[in-house]
Order: C-alpha cells, then structure tokens, then sequence
C-alpha cells in the first residue's frame, strides 16, 4: 500500500519533469528556427490579368526543429494613403512536419475594378505611400500558437500623376481645338497606352463633334507628358460659337483601366 502512495505522490513530479523538458525542448527549437532563418523570400514578381495587379512573393520554410508546425498563415492588409482598405491576401499552411521543407507563394492582388467600385479612382491621380500590415501565425507542436505583426509601407506611384487639362484654345484656319494636357507616370510597373475618345458640345449642350484622337497616348514608366490634345473639327462645326461656350468630355481607354474627365468654358449646364 504504501508503494502504491509513494508511486502516486511521485506522478505529478513526473508530470512537470515532462511538461519542462517539452517546453524547453519547444523553445530550443523555436529559437533554432529563427536563428537558421529557417523562412526565406525570394524575388517578387508583378503581373496583369484581367484588370487585377497581383504581386506574388515566393517563400519557403524549412522546419529544422524537433516537432511539427501547424496552421501557418501569412496575412498582409494594404491601405491607402487615406485609411481605406486596397487589399486583404491570406495564404495558409496546413501542416509543416518536422524535418521537412515547404515552398509556396503569396499573392497580393489590387484590383482595378474594387478601386474605382470603393470611389478610389483618385489613386489613379495622386502618388504617395500604401500602409502595410503583414500578420504571421503559427502553432508549434500543435500545442503553442506564435504570432508577429509588422507595419510598413510601399511607395504608390500615380500613372497619371498630377493630371491636369489647362485653357482650351481654336485655330480657325486649319479648324482645331487644342488642349494643354499634363501628367506625369509615376508608376513604376508599367506603361501608360491610352486610346482617348472625346465629345465636343455647344452652348446647348448638343453633341457636334467627335472622335478619337490618333495616334495613341504613349507615356513611359517614369516620364511625362507636357503635350496639347489636338481635336480636328469639320466645317459643320461653328467654331466662333463654340468658343463662346461648349465643353468637350474626355473618356481615357487603356487596356487595364478607364476614366473620364471634362473641360468646360463659358456657361455651360450639364
């Protein structure tokens, strides 16, 4: 009887003999997994398809250590320069058994479409910083969760920068309208090709010319475009009268994006 007590009274010892030798066994290896650098990144990758940036980012993790790690996931928030919400990515890993390495790919996707539905289409005009909050979780030994958050930032750049349609002027000989237009293509990823389709109205408001304007708009990642728009009218067009009063209604085409923007001179109602 009195062996079988003195087993018993030793069974909660050996319980946290087990409990302490796990746990420090855990965190030997988690510190060995963060001294090895046991995740790294490679190059990141920028594509288009189907009006949607995606930014994929490669990683990969090696678990070196003693035990298995569950439900890895790696979360990154992008905001804009006023508080609102670009994107939301996740990538999750079931299970990483020890001993073993993984390889996957996170992707942040920006869409173009969820831009201009959010009344964002003014980041399409103004460059400046993107917020971002990068979330990784994990559970070690399936038993002890680990998480980290980090806060920084990316540079957007505006590919139509400073955009801006200065005073509209008539050349009564050749009969043209030209149009100071100015930008610059802050955008780093890619080039701007833009189709520009155009609507000239008179005093009252009656559509009397329009057309697209050839050749296409083209502006390097990087550079600017300090060109007027030049809009060839026909001699059915009273171009006296127009300069009184008109508008003229720009619809700008490229091949990810579209907007429109209006100059108007006189008094004239929408």
């Amino acid at each position: 009887m009195r062996q079988a007590i003195r087993a018993l009274g030793w069974t909660p010892k050996i319980f946290w003999i087990v409990i302490t030798v796990f746990m420090i066994t855990c965190l030997y290896s988690a510190m060995g997994l963060m001294t090895a650098r046991s995740i790294q990144f490679g190059e990141f990758e920028v594509s288009f398809h189907n009006r949607t940036t995606t930014v994929s980012l490669p990683f990969s993790f090696n678990n070196t250590g003693l035990y298995d790690i569950s439900d890895m996931n790696i979360t990154t928030r992008i905001a804009d320069y006023n508080g609102t919400l670009i994107s939301a990515s996740t990538t999750f890993v079931p299970l990483i058994p020890r001993g073993s390495n993984v390889e996957e790919v996170h992707n942040i996707s920006i869409s173009l479409d969820e831009i201009a539905s959010k009344n964002t289409t003014y980041l399409l005009f103004n460059s400046g910083n993107f917020s971002i909050e990068i979330f990784a979780g994990l559970v070690f030994a399936r038993v002890f969760p680990f998480q980290i958050s980090i806060n920084t930032s990316m540079p957007w750049g505006a590919p139509f920068s400073n955009f801006s349609i200065g005073e509209v002027s008539f050349d009564y000989v050749i009969r043209t309208v030209s149009v100071p237009l100015s930008f610059k293509n802050d955008s780093p990823y890619f080039d701007v090709s833009a189709n520009i389709h155009f609507g000239i109205y008179n005093h009252e408001n009656v559509l009397v010319h329009s057309g697209v304007i050839t050749p296409p708009l083209e502006v390097k990642s990087g550079d600017s475009h300090e060109d007027p728009l030049e809009l060839s009218v026909g001699p059915s067009v009273d171009l006296l009268e127009l300069k009184e009063k008109g508008r003229i209604h720009f619809f700008f085409e490229t091949s990810i994006f579209g907007f429109e923007k209006e100059i108007k001179w006189g008094d004239v109602s929408d």
